[in-house]
C-alpha cells in the first residue's frame, strides 16, 4: 500500500473575497469549493481504508499555500511586520477561507492522515512562534500545540523522504526571494521583534500591491522583463511608473541603512545578476541538486508558478507544482492566460517512489467568479 504525498504550493490563500466590508483585488485564490473537494477526495475511497487499514496521505502544503504579503492590516501593507500584525493578517486568512479551513482539519482528523507546512516567500510570518501555534491549533483535530498531525515547519526549507523525493518551495534559489532561516527575525536596536523579509516581499508590499489597483494582473504576468518591454508602448505611464518604483524601492531597502531591514553586497548583487535572465524556471537549479545528490531522484519545487514535470535521459526528475492562481504567460513555451489548479502526487512503497504531476478538475459550480 505505501504512503502517498499530496503536494501543493503557490495557492496564495488570502484575507477573502469580501475583506473590511468590501471586495478585495487582492485575493488571487477562487477555488475553495475545488480544493475541499480534493482534500475529500485523498482521505476517502482508495486513501481512506485500505486491505491493511488506513492509508497514509501526507498533505504537504509546500510554501506560499498562505500569502500574507497581500493582507493588509488597517488599510495599509506594512514592511515592519511584528508578530501582532501577523496574527492579525493569519486571523484574517482564516476568516476568509473557512470552508478551507474546516477541510483541513477534518483531512487531519482522520486515521493515517496528517498535514505538513514548508514556509516560503509568500508566508514568512509563519517565523513567528504565535502564528504557526495558531495555526496548528486550527487545524489539529482537537485543537493542540504542538500536534502530531500538524506540522509548520519553521527551522528548515526542505523536506526528504525514501525514493530519493526532495521538496522546497524554491525561493532560496531567486536571490531576491531567500528567506534567512539562521535569523529569521530582526531584534536588535529594536522594542519588537520585526520579520526579516527580503527585497521581493518589499517588491510586492510596496509596488505590486499599490499598483493593483489600477492594473489588477500587474502581478499575474510572467516574465516581468517581456511585460514592461510590451508596456512602455502599449502602455508606457503606467510602466514608467512602475519601472521608477522599482528603482526606487530597491535603492531605499538595498542602500539605506535600517535596523527593521537587513541586507549585504553580496545579496544585492546576485539580484542584479538574476535580473538579467530573462526566464527564471529554476530547472537549472533543480538539475544542479539532482547531479549533485546521487541519493536524489526527483526534485519538487514550486515558486515560479509555471507547472513542469520533467523526466531527464538518466531517468531523474523535476516536477514544478505550478500554482492555482490565474497566471498570464508572455513566455511562448506557455503562452496565454492560465488556470491549472495543478499538484504533485508522490507513492512511495517499498522504498521506492513514483511522482508524477497531476491536475485538479473535481466538480464545477454552477456559477463562478469571473476572472477576465
Amino acid at each position: 500500500m505505501g504512503q502517498y504525498k499530496v503536494v501543493l504550493s503557490d495557492c496564495h490563500l488570502s484575507a477573502g473575497r469580501f475583506f473590511e466590508g468590501k471586495i478585495n483585488p487582492h485575493d488571487d485564490f477562487h477555488f475553495d469549493e475545488e480544493m475541499v473537494d480534493l482534500f475529500e477526495y485523498f482521505s476517502s475511497g482508495e486513501y481512506g481504508e485500505g486491505p491493511q487499514g488506513p492509508v497514509d496521505v501526507e498533505l504537504i502544503l509546500a510554501g506560499d499555500y498562505f500569502d500574507y504579503l497581500n493582507v493588509p492590516y488597517l488599510g495599509e501593507f506594512e514592511d515592519v511586520i511584528t508578530e501582532e500584525i501577523a496574527l492579525y493578517k493569519t486571523e484574517a486568512i482564516i476568516a476568509g477561507h473557512p470552508k478551507v479551513m474546516a477541510a483541513i482539519r477534518n483531512f487531519a482528523s482522520l486515521p493515517g492522515k496528517r498535514v505538513t507546512y514548508l514556509i516560503g516567500n509568500h508566508d514568512a510570518d509563519l517565523f513567528f512562534k504565535k502564528v504557526r501555534e495558531r495555526i496548528t491549533r486550527e487545524w489539529d483535530p482537537e485543537g493542540k500545540f504542538p500536534s502530531e498531525k500538524v506540522k509548520v515547519y519553521a527551522d528548515r526549507d526542505r523536506l526528504t523522504f525514501p525514493g530519493g523525493v526532495e521538496i522546497r518551495h524554491g525561493n532560496q534559489f531567486e536571490a531576491g526571494s531567500v528567506l534567512d532561516f539562521s535569523k529569521p527575525l530582526l531584534t536588535q536596536g529594536l522594542e519588537k521583534s520585526v520579520l526579516n523579509i527580503p527585497w521581493g516581499s518589499f517588491y510586492v508590499l510596496k509596488i505590486i500591491n499599490r499598483l493593483k489597483w489600477e492594473r489588477e494582473t500587474v502581478d499575474k504576468i510572467r516574465p516581468v522583463k517581456i511585460f514592461i518591454l510590451i508596456g512602455l508602448i502599449l502602455d508606457p505611464w503606467f510602466t514608467l511608473r512602475f519601472c521608477f518604483l522599482s528603482v526606487f524601492y530597491f535603492l531605499k531597502t538595498r542602500f539605506v541603512w535600517s535596523p527593521r531591514r537587513q541586507s549585504n553586497l553580496k545579496t544585492t548583487l546576485g539580484i542584479l545578476k538574476q535580473e538579467t535572465k530573462l526566464f527564471v524556471d529554476l530547472e537549472a537549479e533543480a538539475r544542479q541538486l539532482l547531479d549533485e545528490g546521487k541519493e536524489i531522484n526527483t526534485i519538487i519545487f514550486g515558486h515560479t508558478h509555471r507547472p513542469m514535470d520533467k523526466v531527464y535521459p538518466d531517468g531523474k526528475q523535476y516536477i514544478n507544482t505550478g500554482t492555482w492562481t490565474k497566471m498570464i504567460n508572455l513566455d511562448w513555451r506557455g503562452l496565454g492566460q492560465q488556470f491549472r489548479r495543478t499538484f504533485a502526487l508522490v507513492h512511495i512503497k517499498d522504498g521506492k517512489s513514483e511522482c508524477e504531476l497531476r491536475q485538479w478538475v473535481g466538480e464545477h459550480n454552477p456559477h463562478q467568479i469571473f476572472d477576465g
